[in-house]
């Protein structure tokens, strides 16, 4: 039996999954209503996003 091919993501796939995975987690044990929870995933995702993309910019000089 073959094992399967191993998923290969880049670091921007692997960011927005974290970064999704993360804020429907928080959003499920910060929040009790639905509507609550729909807004709390949303905002966190936008904001580890945000910092996210802002850290990534902030370090890009240092790469070159």
């Amino acid at each position: 039996m073959s094992s399967p091919a191993p998923v290969a993501l880049t670091h921007l796939q692997a960011f927005l999954l974290f970064a999704a995975v993360i804020s429907i987690a928080f959003g499920f044990l910060g929040r009790r209503q639905p509507r609550d929870r729909i807004k709390y995933i949303l905002w966190s995702f936008f904001v580890f996003l945000l910092v996210g993309i802002g850290i990534a910019w902030a370090m890009y000089p240092f790469s070159h």
